[in-house]
């Protein structure tokens, strides 16, 4: 029978819509709606065209902001990298960021005593959680030797991922 060590994880992640996005449509759509309004209704001459052009910019704003509604991020853990996927309605498919482990200074649960340390530190930061209340965030720092500088990831790991990274980074994993 073939044996590998080879340590292969794969998660999904469904985000949940915050209320922020909520009242980023809503406003997106009440203002295509004021926009045709005063269109069709009030505008002469020079205006027509100006509202018409910012209905247009507006109406293909407010279809992108419903057509992203079904976002996932997908969490692939090959042999200490840690690559991470932004998934848009199941078709389209963007790389967000790649981590070896050797990047890896520290993860742990938000809130935690470790985590707390890079609270006010102004790191580029990639949100790839669920947005979800019930399941529990966790902080990754690194550092990228291509940018040169730090960053940090806020993501939803469960304990067979944070299992299969402890075998690589066994010292900065904090549960």
């Amino acid at each position: 029978m073939f044996e590998s060590n080879d340590t292969f994880v794969e998660e999904a992640v469904k985000v949940i819509e915050t209320a922020q996005d909520k009242t980023k449509k809503t406003g997106a759509a009440v203002a295509t709606f004021v926009l045709l309004v005063g269109t069709v209704g009030y505008s002469r001459g020079i205006l027509t065209l100006i509202m018409a052009i910012l209905l247009i910019i507006m109406g293909i704003f407010t279809i992108i902001l419903y057509s992203n509604k079904n976002i996932e991020y997908e969490y692939d853990y090959t042999n200490g990298s840690l690559e991470i996927a932004k998934i848009i309605n199941n078709e389209k498919r963007k790389k967000v960021v790649t981590i070896e482990s050797s990047e890896i200074k520290m993860v742990a649960a938000v809130g935690t005593n470790e985590s707390l340390k890079f609270d006010h530190v102004q790191l580029k930061t990639y949100d790839c959680s669920a947005h979800d209340e019930d399941v529990k965030d966790y902080i990754l720092v690194a550092h990228s030797e291509a940018k040169g500088n730090d960053f940090k990831v806020i993501f939803n790991p469960t304990d067979k991922l944070l299992t299969a990274m402890e075998k690589y980074n066994k010292r900065d994993i904090y549960r």
